[in-house]
């Protein structure tokens, strides 16, 4: 547990007035604000005067941050040309290495192990990044909750998150181990290495990164705090070779406000929590979740469905309750009729709606006219090749959709879509709504197995997944009654009634 060991010690942490020395020395620019600690937050930005964007004409500026100060890919594979120690690492890790994941979390680990004063063998070459480490705090991610912390996420979307990233962050780091073992710089630090250390680089980069001109890590802008909606002030930019946060126009702020970002207002409250390890005190939404579907077991054509599948098994349900539905249906409906395709249509008119081309391929069988074959390839190489009417699948569920989507029997396929995400909308209702009292009820606090912040967080998340899966529900039992009386559906099933009567040769009496 070298990080974990290090942040207790002192020689990987930094304090307030610390960070700002670094920073500054380091190629940041502090105009207007400065780190201050926020209490029961850690460190972030606080203004140094009134600002107000009306009274200036321009944004004011924020900080400024030097190009050779971000941490990408690019940056890791520029000190692996100067720093041989880490070259070696950084070589042997092959693909996983050019990976942003792979080239970042390696490098951040390689940056904290440098600094630790317990070796007998110095490695590696210092840069900024060595006490940039020093600068991140360990986060409270639900990959660090206990077992019985765990436990109180049965139902959520939450529980096969955080067990399927555990699963990969093992395999990720039995790599790095594996890759790295002949190196000079693991050698040395193998006996006080260990996956929390992993752990640790991953709950770095997942709460800090930002998908900006590639996925990467901005140090100084990295101190702003999430805030959603009309709570952000701030936003960040690029512009001549350097990376700015600016305040919002029309914000004003007195001195001594919190600068705020948004980490990204579409998420919902189950990434908020899975990447940053917190549920915003205001957020009273779940505003979306994904729902994994499976296809049965005895369905004949499960293995070439799942292959052909080229999407999640799954299904986002999103809460557009206070989202200008009109407008939004308005603009789909746009796109439609310039492209004639009825499937960019919008699908719901109430306060849900939902994403996702898996549902299809188990509403579809081979009497609807799904067929899979083997192919040649021009290459000689066999495929599998999926056909709905004589039209291959290129794009899998999603083509299947689109086609299905041009047929006199949409409404059907949507009924039996509908109908088959409520059933797993109920299924999960269920799971969570049994297991509430009993996790509710759960001791926690000073002198338990469950911490209360950890607590308090999985009991949020119940309470605002169980309030969208009811809204779905509701919203799928409305979509399913107005679809059973469209005219489509009732003369498709007028005509399956007919099949299904006796002939006139039939007697069963």
């Amino acid at each position: 547990m070298l990080i974990q060991t290090g942040k207790a010690e002192g020689w990987l942490h930094l304090d307030v007035d610390s960070v700002k020395t670094w920073a500054t020395t380091s190629g940041i620019k502090f105009s207007n604000a400065s780190p201050k600690v926020i209490p029961g937050r850690g460190i972030g930005l606080v203004t140094d005067r009134s600002l107000s964007t009306r009274e200036r004409g321009k944004p004011w500026e924020i900080l400024a941050v030097a190009e050779d100060l971000v941490l990408s890919v690019e940056a890791v594979k520029k000190h692996a040309l100067f720093d041989k120690d880490f070259r070696e690492v950084y070589d042997g890790l092959g693909d996983f290495g050019k990976t942003p994941r792979g080239a970042i979390l390696s490098f951040l680990l390689f940056q904290a192990s440098i600094s630790c004063p317990h070796l007998h063998e110095r490695f590696g070459v210092r840069s900024p990044f060595t006490d940039y480490v020093k600068t991140l705090p360990c986060e409270l991610l639900p990959t660090f909750w206990t077992p019985a912390e765990l436990q109180l996420l049965v139902g959520t979307t939450l529980a096969p998150a955080v067990s399927s990233k555990l699963k990969s962050l093992r395999r990720e780091y039995d790599l790095l181990c594996e890759r790295a073992a002949n190196t000079r710089w693991f050698q040395i630090v193998e006996s006080i290495l260990d996956f929390d250390d992993w752990l640790q680089v991953d709950a770095m980069f997942r709460s800090r990164a930002l998908d900006f001109y590639g996925s990467c890590m901005i140090p100084g802008m990295d101190l702003a705090s999430h805030a959603a909606g009309e709570r952000t002030n701030a936003f960040y930019d690029r512009a001549d070779g350097q990376y700015y946060l600016w305040l919002l126009e029309d914000k004003e702020l007195q001195e001594g406000e919190e600068i705020t970002i948004t980490y990204g207002d579409e998420k919902g409250a189950c990434e908020m929590l899975f990447s940053y390890g917190f549920l915003e005190e205001h957020m009273e939404k779940a505003e979306t979740l994904f729902l994994s579907l499976s296809i049965p077991e005895d369905d004949p054509s499960r293995a070439a469905k799942m292959k052909v599948a080229e999407c999640a098994p799954g299904f986002k349900i999103i809460d557009v309750s206070e989202q200008e539905q009109p407008n939004l249906q308005e603009e789909s409906r746009t796109n439609a009729n310039q492209t004639g395709d009825a499937s960019a249509e919008p699908e719901h008119s109430g306060e849900i709606d939902w994403k996702g081309d898996f549902v299809w391929l188990l509403c579809i069988t081979e009497e609807d006219g799904l067929r899979f074959k083997i192919a040649r390839t021009i290459d000689g190489e066999e495929e599998l090749q999926a056909t709905f009417h004589d039209h291959e699948l290129k794009a899998g569920a999603a083509d299947l959709r689109r086609l299905l989507s041009q047929t006199p029997l949409w409404p059907v396929y949507r009924l039996r879509a509908i109908v088959l995400l409520q059933q797993r909308v109920f299924d999960q209702l269920q799971v969570l709504f049994q297991s509430q009292e009993d996790l509710q009820e759960t001791p926690h606090g000073e002198g338990t197995e469950v911490r209360e912040a950890p607590y308090q967080q999985a009991m949020k998340l119940r309470r605002l997944e169980f309030e969208l899966l009811e809204k779905a529900y509701e919203d799928f039992e409305r979509q399913k009654v107005e679809l059973a009386e469209s005219p489509v559906v009732q003369q498709y099933l007028a005509n399956m009634n007919e099949e299904q009567q006796p002939g006139p040769e039939e007697d069963f009496s």
